[in-house]
């Protein structure tokens, strides 16, 4: 027998929210129930029928050739999980800056809603953390502590999608390469709010400079490829402990 879905929703829906009812109760409008049957679930991608993320992964990869191309700088980076899960927010656009919020709350007037570092552009995702004047003096820093050359990508899902070649010994570049990268995004962040919630006036880049080489060296001293390292020597010279 058909079923009659009648939704009592909290508030009125948004254009978009009723293109997407309406195309949900288009799928249920072909649901059958059955009576002799118990009701059950099955996962039709996995032969036991059961749901796993490895085959839901399996399918996405077998459907098109990269679908998140940052997946392991990102989810295999040797940094706390807190800093992964932000810097997954970063890559999807997700980060509350003020061009985030706006769209959320476009009646909301947000003040100053320009880059809190460098006081010149408006604040949103990729400017905050790659083409802010002030941020972007934190790459070239990284690049020049790796010994790399970098093309500025257009944004934070094209920069975690590179894989920045480092001279050295693999395994060690590619960690020291991804926490760098995180402590970068996380300390922007943390800089960033400090001056908008603490009224700091904020620090110099060398400053924060220090700040990221010293969380990069403690999660990399961590990890079992730099067990014979302290962090304070890989702190003094990254490029040393991978010769």
């Amino acid at each position: 027998m058909p079923l009659n879905w009648d939704f009592v929703f909290r508030r009125n829906l948004s254009e978009a929210e009723i293109a997407e009812v309406v195309i949900i109760l288009d799928i249920l409008g072909n649901v059958r129930l059955y009576g002799s049957r118990s009701d059950g679930r099955s996962w039709e991608i996995e032969e036991q029928g059961s749901y796993s993320c490895k085959s839901f992964r399996s399918f996405l990869l077998s459907t098109t050739r990269d679908v998140f191309p940052p997946f392991s700088s990102i989810w295999k980076a040797k940094t706390p999980p807190k800093i992964q899960f932000f810097v997954w927010l970063a890559a999807n656009g997700r980060i509350n800056t003020c061009d985030c919020i706006q769209r959320r709350q476009p009646k909301m007037c947000l003040s100053p809603s320009w880059c809190v570092l460098c006081k010149e552009n408006a604040e949103n995702i990729d400017h905050l953390f790659i083409h802010c004047s002030y941020s972007l003096k934190l790459w070239w820093r990284m690049l020049g502590a790796l010994r790399v050359e970098w093309v500025i990508p257009k944004g934070c899902f094209e920069l975690l999608s590179i894989n920045l070649r480092i001279s050295g010994k693999g395994k060690r570049a590619g960690i020291l390469r991804d926490c760098l990268v995180h402590a970068i995004f996380w300390n922007i962040w943390m800089e960033r709010n400090r001056r908008i919630f603490q009224g700091h006036t904020g620090v110099r880049v060398e400053e924060l400079w220090d700040r990221i080489k010293f969380w990069t060296s403690l999660w990399a001293s961590v990890s079992g490829q730099f067990i014979d390292y302290h962090y304070s020597t890989i702190m003094r010279d990254m490029m040393a402990v991978l010769r």
